[in-house]
């Protein structure tokens, strides 16, 4: 299988140890992933993708695009930043969702009169 993560570091002049020391794993981690004998685990996978900036995908050989659109990158940003707020409106019966859309409506409408006003 090819190693991406290989091909990015060696496109920067980098050695393993150098990688490791930025990614916070060590040397023999680093040599193990590139050489296929030991998985990533999606922490050290997510520290190299953003170290690169490519996708988890194109490490993972899953896509050949290194990088998603900047608005595909800034919509996993607000995801993750608001993952708690979407985990608890999913666990909202329809009822309570829907009233919880009104009750955002109205807000941003308040909001909106209120920039207005000033």
């Amino acid at each position: 299988m090819q190693n991406r993560i290989r091909e990015l570091r060696e496109e920067r002049g980098m050695n393993q140890d150098a990688l490791a020391g930025l990614v916070g794993v060590s040397q023999q981690k680093i040599s193990k992933v590139e050489r296929n004998t030991e998985s990533l685990g999606i922490d050290l996978l997510i520290e190299i993708s953003d170290y690169f900036g490519v996708t988890t995908d194109y490490l993972l050989c899953l896509s050949d695009e290194k990088r998603g659109t900047a608005q595909d990158r800034r919509v996993r940003r607000k995801m993750d930043e608001h993952a708690a707020l979407i985990a608890a409106y999913e666990a909202l019966n329809e009822e309570n969702r829907r009233m919880a859309r009104k009750m955002m409506t109205v807000m941003k409408r308040l909001q909106d009169e209120e920039a207005v006003a000033k």
